[in-house]
């Protein structure tokens, strides 16, 4: 558990005692596909960190609509507002894959943020980050038509999640193109023109791995330098 804990950004620069230390306050769950791990409103108590498998963070705008904000993968966390602010939980936090989750009680979690100055600093650098790229997601909501929005996604997604093989193209599984729609505030129908065309450009392409895709940066950097 420590070798997995030390490939875990949060607590990367820890010490192995440190992550031994860590580890005795974590509990470890197996959660299905689907399911709701956190309600929006409901009193935080918890921190939880993405062992194995991915969640999405959505709230539910007044008509019924659900507003996908962010997908978490293997080595993130969430559920940290709450801890920090002592205010109920912001949004509603569900698994897309069968997941491996490891908790850490809100009581403990404070206790390790004043122990260990390097997990605050991760923390703190942590949610900047992810504040930086809502406010950036919401100016291009704003601004930009969908075509935009998906080259920009794609980017960031891509850089975030992907990895290069032997030509600098992205290797990268994507979300389905329902969950990219929630997220850019579209239908899924648009998001898929909007990816059909780049995939008639060569842009984006299927690889000979299951679910996963290809995107050549380089074009994709293009069309974006075309809206400057």
């Amino acid at each position: 558990m420590q070798e997995i804990l030390k490939h875990i950004p949060l607590f990367s620069e820890l010490n192995s005692e440190e992550l031994t230390s860590v580890y005795k306050l974590i509990s470890i769950n197996d959660v299905a596909k689907k399911t709701v791990v956190l309600h929006e409103g409901e009193e935080g108590g918890s921190l939880f960190i993405i062992l194995d498998g991915s969640v999405k963070i959505s709230y539910y705008a007044p008509d019924g609509r659900e507003i996908v904000l962010s997908l978490l993968e293997k080595g993130a966390y969430f559920g940290e507002m709450s801890l920090l602010d002592k205010e109920p939980r912001s949004a509603t936090v569900s698994t897309l894959t069968n997941s491996k989750l490891a908790q850490i009680r809100s009581v403990d979690f404070e206790r390790l943020l004043l122990q260990q100055p390097k997990v605050s600093l991760k923390l703190l650098a942590e949610t900047v980050n992810r504040l930086r790229r809502t406010s950036q997601l919401l100016e291009r909501v704003s601004t930009m038509d969908v075509p935009h929005r998906l080259y920009y996604y794609l980017k960031d997604f891509g850089t975030r999640f992907g990895s290069t093989d032997a030509t600098g193209a992205c290797i990268v599984k994507l979300p389905t193109h329902q969950l990219i729609a929630d997220q850019l505030s579209t239908s899924r129908e648009t998001i898929s023109r909007a990816a059909s065309a780049l995939k008639k450009e060569g842009i984006l392409e299927k690889t000979d791995t299951p679910g996963k895709s290809k995107i050549n940066m380089l074009a994709l950097e293009t069309l974006l330098q075309a809206i400057y």
